[in-house]
């Protein structure tokens, strides 16, 4: 790892996170193709900071970028090699078979996305290059035991595929134990490569063009030349650079989120400290996740109040899109939207039955009873895609309608909505797109 130096390659990849890794992986298995990975933050994650009783996206952390909303909700991603894959909470779950009907079967068969999908997570069995497993029932929270407990007791199945469905979905994790395995480790085997280079501490702060064509890639002072620009910077930081470079308009793009309330409660009595955040969610008929908080959030957030623990009810097939816009002294302006009636309608409904799980007998040991309530502001659970989605605003392979020798990677591209959280559908595209531009 070096800084950035007057080169130039056949691929840049902008971003060395979730989608960037694999497709730098990837693509360097060529020897004759010449890979430069640019990183605005630095190198790989310590081994504290994987611990999953942690989350380091604090302020103030060296992981994390913060981009603000106009909720005011401050929204973090992943900065660094491995980027989210080494902040979030180790939730590795495909999206429902179902959520891809709508992708062009020409392109993503199923039994395409079905072998990307295994070479992450290793299907059924587990394991695969994220060394993806559930946890098991011996390493569940009570607050989990409880929760999966209850949604048994009143109908809803337990999932036990690779593939999620509607019931009780217990959280594949990519992890070691209790650490998260980032996708940082792709990257650092294919750096043994001669024909590959990581330049971290490198923003890219511009995209340049010659005609209708991406030409090369600034980064301080230097310009980086190339046949391939491939943006891997997250759908944030893809939309910041598109807008500063003028290559493709982003103005009032459409930016979906998964909005999220929080049903809180006061815990009855002294638990250990959880070893991960979410270890087992419920998805509904009518697209709504479920999720079992194992604590405070302050527990896993350095400098965050303390409150109280929380479940939640989020929102994963919105019917209103936020938006994101561009002013040159403002920076990067996120809209997260407003929430339709009808969903809100969908979301208080469920949070209040999730009141009445927690004043129930399946929690009568571990919450004070007429404690719990509902959290009035609907918040989100930092999941933005589809500013430039496939099919749309891309090819579906993520190359730029507008401009040739660009191409994007990361939860940018993504067409429609998901019933999971997005990070194993995200890497999954990186790989399938990847392999098939090899």
């Amino acid at each position: 790892m070096t800084a950035a130096a007057d080169v130039g390659a056949d691929v840049i990849v902008v971003g060395a996170g979730s989608s960037g890794c694999v497709v730098a992986e990837r693509l360097s298995r060529d020897p004759t193709r010449t890979v430069i990975v640019l990183e605005a933050g630095g190198g790989a994650p310590s081994a504290s900071a994987l611990r999953l009783d942690r989350l380091p996206i604090g302020v103030g952390s060296d992981r994390v970028v913060h981009y603000p909303s106009r909720q005011g909700f401050d929204l973090p991603r992943g900065r660094g090699l491995g980027g989210s894959s080494a902040v979030n909470g180790g939730y590795f779950l495909r999206w429902h078979r179902g959520d891809f009907d709508r992708w062009s079967p020409q392109v993503w068969p199923m039994g395409s996305i079905e072998a990307a999908f295994d070479h992450l997570d290793g299907g059924s069995a587990g394991g695969g290059v994220m060394n993806v497993s559930s946890f098991a029932d011996d390493e569940l929270h009570p607050y989990a035991q409880a929760f999966e407990k209850h949604w048994r007791r009143v109908g809803f199945d337990p999932m036990t595929s690779a593939w999620p469905g509607v019931g009780i979905v217990r959280v594949r994790s990519n992890r070691d134990g209790w650490s998260r395995h980032s996708a940082a480790g792709l990257l650092e085997a294919a750096l043994a490569r001669p024909n590959v280079r990581m330049l971290t501490h490198s923003q890219a702060v511009q995209l340049r063009r010659s005609g209708g064509r991406v030409s090369g890639v600034v980064v301080g002072e230097q310009v980086l030349s190339v046949d391939e620009v491939i943006l891997c910077a997250g759908t944030l930081g893809t939309a910041e650079l598109l807008a500063r470079s003028g290559v493709a308009e982003i103005e009032d793009a459409a930016l979906w989120e998964h909005r999220e309330q929080l049903v809180r409660f006061t815990p009855r009595g002294h638990l250990d400290r959880a070893g991960a955040l979410l270890q087992t969610v419920l998805h509904t008929r009518d697209g709504l996740e479920v999720r079992c908080y194992n604590d405070d959030f302050a527990q896993f957030i350095d400098g965050l109040p303390p409150s109280t623990p929380a479940f939640g009810v989020a929102l994963m097939k919105p019917e209103y899109a936020g938006s994101v816009s561009w002013d040159p002294v403002a920076r990067l302006r996120v809209d997260l939207g407003e929430v339709s009636a009808g969903d809100s309608e969908k979301i208080r409904q469920c949070a209040e039955r999730v009141v009445s799980m927690l004043d129930g007998e399946d929690f009568e040991e571990l919450v004070k009873p007429g404690s719990p309530w509902i959290e009035p502001v609907v918040r989100t659970s930092q999941h933005a895609w589809g500013t430039m989605p496939m099919g749309v605003r891309t090819d579906w392979l993520g190359g730029v309608d507008e401009m040739t020798g660009l191409r994007i990677v990361d939860a940018s591209i993504l067409p429609t909505a998901g019933s999971s959280g997005p990070h194993a559908t995200v890497m999954m595209v990186a790989w399938h797109i990847a392999d098939s531009i090899a």
